[in-house]
């Protein structure tokens, strides 16, 4: 069963213009555990996933946006 978490990793990344590398050391893992994450070997844990949360907000970037979900303009 094929899951979206590698994908949302990837997408995220690349709406912050960053390298697995630079990725990887901004959130404190290693190059290859992203590259885990991107190819669906594995899934990011909890601490990970609020690295990446605390990262796409330091970047000022919407967290929904980054994931590529459709950004809705308030009215």
């Amino acid at each position: 069963m094929r899951t979206e978490e590698g994908s949302d990793t990837r997408r995220i990344r690349q709406q912050l213009r960053m390298t697995q590398e630079e990725f990887a050391r901004a959130i404190a893992v290693t190059a290859s555990t992203v590259n885990r994450w991107e190819n669906d070997h594995t899934t990011p844990s909890r601490l990970a996933r609020r690295a990446i949360e605390l990262l796409v907000e330091s970047r000022g970037v919407c967290p929904a946006a980054a994931a590529g979900a459709p950004v809705v303009a308030a009215s």
